[in-house]
């Protein structure tokens, strides 16, 4: 990071100058006046953009202005978001370099990176080219939240947490319930059990003539419970509800997306959630979810 960002215990949301940033603005300060953390703006310009060789004329002067624009505009943000959210510790600064990179190396320090996503109602060419959400979430080291463009705000709603026994999901698992014990709802874990499993890895006693029976569904349900027992120790207060469904996880997330207010996923998993923010699967998730989605991961040397 460039020596005048200060990044440590912060949220950090980027953004350049879009609706689309300007809705994970707007969530970013909602969470930081929540978890009483600062709140820094950044928006990241590349040299070329300015010094770029490929325009001429006209088309500079006009590139320029633009720029200058969404300066003006990130560098007024501060006062415009304590006028709408009292209180609130703020600031905006302007650096140079590429924003993925920037991005994910303030998530080292930040509390929380906050990005936008390009929903599942953007063009089909701005979807398959992914975005500096994809380059962040996979190369963060700490936790990402994505507001994609179609997420609701649902405050009231419960944080849904995808579970397995990874180090991220417990990362996940942790954060799901800070999370939830801050807005004051409960936490719902979600294992996916994919059709065409024989079983599941971490499960010490399959049901292996039928894998798909309520007993063992009920047998998970208890599992996942005790890999969250540390968690529900150390959080009383939250209500917990355990759900064990047959399907791809990425399915049954985005469809219990739609009662959540936050949707939290690990980096890395096994069993149904097998390399979920490696491929598609995060793809999917972090842009047709109907909530806010927090990526975060866990410590590798646990996997």
């Amino acid at each position: 990071m460039s020596p005048e960002i200060e990044t440590v215990g912060r949220i950090v949301v980027g953004t350049d100058g879009s609706q689309r940033a300007d809705k994970a603005v707007e969530w970013a300060a909602g969470r930081a006046v929540a978890r009483r953390l600062p709140l820094l703006v950044v928006l990241t310009l590349a040299s070329k953009e300015v010094l770029g060789s490929e325009v001429r004329g006209e088309a500079v002067t006009r590139h320029l202005e633009e720029l200058r624009t969404i300066v003006g505009q990130v560098e007024a943000m501060p006062a415009a978001l304590r006028a709408t959210h009292p209180g609130l510790d703020v600031s905006s600064v302007v650096v140079e370099g590429t924003p993925a990179e920037v991005l994910a190396r303030a998530s080292k320090d930040a509390a929380l990176v906050v990005v936008g996503a390009r929903g599942q109602t953007a063009p089909l060419g701005v979807r398959l080219l992914g975005g500096v959400c994809d380059a962040v979430t996979a190369h963060s080291h700490g936790p990402v939240a994505v507001i994609g463009d179609d997420a609701h705000e649902h405050p009231e709603g419960p944080v849904l947490v995808g579970v397995d026994d990874s180090a991220s999901s417990r990362a996940a698992v942790k954060l799901a319930f800070e999370a939830a014990e801050t807005r004051g709802v409960p936490v719902v874990a979600l294992f996916a059990f994919p059709y065409g499993s024989a079983d599941v890895t971490w499960h010490s006693d399959p049901s292996r003539q039928n894998p798909y029976s309520e007993a063992h569904k009920q047998q998970l349900a208890g599992e996942i419970l005790d890999l969250m027992s540390e968690q529900i120790a150390a959080h009383p207060e939250v209500q917990v509800e355990v759900q064990v469904e047959w399907g791809r996880p990425q399915d049954l997330l985005v469809e219990a997306s739609k009662d959540a207010g936050l949707l939290v996923v690990g980096s890395r998993g096994r069993g149904g959630f097998a390399g979920l923010l490696l491929g598609s699967t995060s793809k999917h998730v972090i842009r047709a979810a109907h909530c806010p989605v927090i990526v975060t991961r866990g410590d590798d040397s646990e996997q």
